[in-house]
């Protein structure tokens, strides 16, 4: 069995072999040290610092073992799971490019997603709209119909995971002319 040679993980290379390490533990979603260690080819003890990182910043929790002679293995907390459906893709896609630009308009978000996702210029303007109504964007120069389109920028940066629009699910009660909020039902 021809085995690989385990790479040395300097403090130069540790960004980047932590990046590629991340980006398989978004593919498998359920790992443990030895699986990054052999993705990585590298020492068992940096791949075990590397994963107890992300634990203590909320990135992972323990799925199962650690207990007496079994496995430790790690999942993907919740909030860092790649989001599977498109809409959620595009979103986050927008919301990155949002935050790197200065000032943008719909089509240069649009320009800045994966390739593979298409996203269209109506999607790209129907999330900056969602955003405007909602405050984190303010119009710079308004569009010209036919001409040019609106130029946003963005000023309330919440942090790397983009915002959604969401439904509730609530019911209205004529009596005390109130909704009531039923949780867990959200669409």
């Amino acid at each position: 069995m021809l085995m690989k040679t385990q790479q040395t993980t300097t403090a130069r290379r540790r960004p980047a072999v932590e990046s590629r390490a991340w980006a398989f533990a978004l593919r498998t979603e359920i790992f443990g040290y030895a699986e990054i260690a052999a993705e990585m080819t590298i020492a068992m003890e940096v791949a075990t610092d590397i994963v107890r990182g992300w634990e203590a910043d909320g990135r992972v929790r323990v799925r199962r073992g650690g207990s007496g002679s079994s496995r430790k293995m790690f999942e993907l907390t919740p909030e860092y799971r790649e989001p599977k459906d498109r809409g959620s893709q595009i979103g986050q896609q927008l919301w990155t490019a949002m935050r790197g630009l200065k000032t943008f308009t719909p089509v240069d978000l649009a320009s800045h997603c994966r390739e593979d996702l298409r996203v269209e210029l109506r999607e790209a303007a129907a999330y900056c709209l969602t955003l405007l109504r909602a405050r984190y964007l303010r119009v710079v120069r308004t569009a010209v119909p036919g001409k040019r389109e609106a130029t946003y920028q963005l000023v309330r940066n919440t942090g790397p995971r983009a915002p959604r629009e969401r439904r509730i699910v609530a019911v209205w009660d004529p009596n005390d002319a109130a909704y009531a909020y039923i949780p867990g039902e959200n669409k």
